[in-house]
């Protein structure tokens, strides 16, 4: 048996294709604290789903740096995720940009890119450069109007006109363009506080059409994010170059080294959500020689020159409710920030052996361990150094080349430091047998441990290995919110101050039949809109919007 992982390929493949991004949010105007909740949408030239990247990037910025920063993870050229903005975020206009890796060789002016307003509302004294307060809230510009040439608007409807709190509200859509691939929902209270005035874009055919001259310096994220590292000092020699992620499963990425300036790239797929990820740098033939491994931010990190002073109208009720609703969603945010790693396998193979070692006798050592029950895996001598090596039955030998030892998914190089330690933290032993190909390094088998929570415990990384948080791309999640059919939840004390009552990132629909659905209203009362925006195949936008009141 031999295992590939996933290598490069050339870019000539793709020299042709070009892609264009939209960003939906949920609403305009946020208050610091709360979540931004996007829809991102890549397009082709021909206005279709473009499936080669599958990372999204967005970054929201004012003129300094950015603030916020993400990655999306894309199926079909489509993705959604949300993006907490700090509590202590001045108020202002801010600039939300969206692109793919690709299309970085074409340079900012194919980004994607709209304003934002978000409001502090604990600041409380007005910055002239960023915001100012005014006694008369300014409407936001009309509703765009739909030309001659563009389908007509979605029918969107309620049941009522008007509701109580915690109430179910019906929504109906129609008239949905039968060639519509992109559609999204979004409900929110539609507040007199503030709004960002809209970028002069140039219109999104003229966009999409639009070429630039492509340089070859980004290739395209076409199986998954590429994560990419600088070692330091720059190498000499040979190295083996290393990224894996903590935890119970296998995901280890080889590099792929640019000797001209030092980068290594790794081509990871499957993981997402924040991850801790250990970076490892040796020489070739393992020698102690001291290299770390920076990671290169994947952002473009292309700032405005400038951005429009933001007017907030100082509606106390609303900063008041919406401030109340930002902390209260913080609170209730329950999963930690490394609760799991999030991943699809990249490995489909099974292990020859697996030990539970709480079935077994425990020894003081894993090297002792190994020896008393551990099947076909042996510790030899090798120099002066003790090294795992596993019986390979169709070759009827040891593994002659180096064995893959990993401790929670992170490669062990130096052998001896998994031999010393203490089996008491370790849940479980697996073997894997035959030849592995990690990029562009060979092991002959595999041999992972696993301790109890995947974390590793009172481990002792070695000097050329470093432990870091990192956030992979997104995927999409479900959308919360309470069930107040349920008696029990419809009468629970715990406030309810959402401002955003329903988000559909991805509205499935039959053509030509009407799409139903249904939410709850909150504890906030006054006017909530309905806001419901699309993407046609043929490259036009369709929306319709509808509006109810909660007393």
């Amino acid at each position: 048996m031999f295992v590939i992982f996933p290598v490069c390929f050339s870019l000539k493949a793709v020299e042709s294709i070009h892609e264009r991004v939209f960003i939906h949010t949920d609403k305009d105007c946020y208050v610091a604290g709360e979540k931004i909740l996007l829809k991102f949408y890549v397009i082709d030239r021909n206005f279709q789903p473009s499936d080669l990247s599958k990372v999204g990037y967005v970054e929201i910025c004012d003129t300094v740096k950015p603030q916020m920063q993400m990655k999306v993870n894309l199926e079909k050229g489509s993705g959604a995720g949300e993006i907490r903005i700090p509590s202590d975020l001045p108020s202002g206009v801010y600039r939300l940009s969206g692109y793919t890796r690709y299309m970085r060789n074409e340079g900012d002016a194919v980004y994607f890119k709209k304003r934002i307003a978000i409001v502090n509302a604990g600041q409380q004294y007005p910055d002239p450069k960023r915001f100012e307060l005014t006694d008369k809230y300014e409407k936001p510009q009309p509703e765009k109007q739909f030309d001659v040439n563009e389908p007509a608007g979605i029918s969107v409807r309620t049941n009522l006109n008007e509701y109580g709190n915690r109430q179910k509200v019906v929504l109906s859509l129609d008239n949905i363009p039968d060639n519509t691939a992109d559609l999204v929902i979004s409900v929110s209270r539609n507040d007199s506080i503030a709004f960002a005035p809209e970028i002069n874009n140039p219109t999104w055919q003229k966009q999409v059409k639009d070429t630039f001259r492509l340089s070859q310096q980004w290739l395209p994220e076409y199986e998954g994010h590429i994560i990419t590292g600088r070692i330091i000092p720059k190498p000499q020699e040979a190295l083996l170059s290393s990224i894996a992620f903590v935890g119970k499963g296998i995901h280890y990425f080889n590099g792929q080294l640019n000797a001209d300036d030092g980068t290594t790239n790794f081509y990871t797929s499957g993981i997402y959500g924040k991850q801790q990820i250990v970076t490892s740098v040796i020489s070739q033939f393992y020698e102690k020689v001291l290299y770390r491994m920076d990671i290169i931010s994947p952002f473009a990190e292309s700032l405005p020159s400038d951005l429009p002073v933001l007017k907030i109208y100082p509606n106390e009720k609303q900063l008041t409710e919406r401030y109340i609703g930002a902390q209260l969603q913080i609170n209730a945010d329950s999963v930690s920030s490394f609760a799991s790693l999030q991943s699809t396998e990249t490995n489909s193979f099974q292990p020859l052996l697996s030990y539970d070692l709480d079935q077994y006798t425990r020894f003081s050592t894993i090297g002792e361990t190994i020896l008393e029950f551990i099947s076909r895996v042996r510790v030899s001598k090798v120099g002066d150094k003790r090294r795992i090596k596993v019986f390979m039955e169709d070759d009827m030998r040891f593994s002659l080349k180096n064995t893959l030892v990993l401790l929670d998914g992170i490669p062990v190089y130096e052998h001896e430091d998994i031999l010393n330690y203490n089996p008491m933290y370790v849940k479980r032993i697996n073997v894997y047998d035959g030849r592995y190909l990690f990029g562009g390094e060979s092991f002959e088998c595999i041999v992972s441990f696993q301790t109890r929570e995947g974390d590793l415990p009172f481990f002792q990384l070695s000097d050329n290995s470093q432990l870091l948080n990192y956030d992979c791309p997104q995927r999409l999640s479900p959308f919360e919110m309470p069930d107040y059919s349920i008696d029990k939840i419809k009468n629970s004390r715990k406030p309810d101050f959402r401002s955003t009552l329903y988000w559909n990132p991805s509205v499935e629909y039959t053509k030509s039949k009407p799409v139903n659905l249904s939410f709850n209203t909150s504890d906030l009362s006054g006017e909530f809109k309905v806001t419901v925006e699309g993407i046609t195949t043929d490259g036009k936008f369709v929306q319709g919007a509808s509006y109810f009141r909660v007393k």
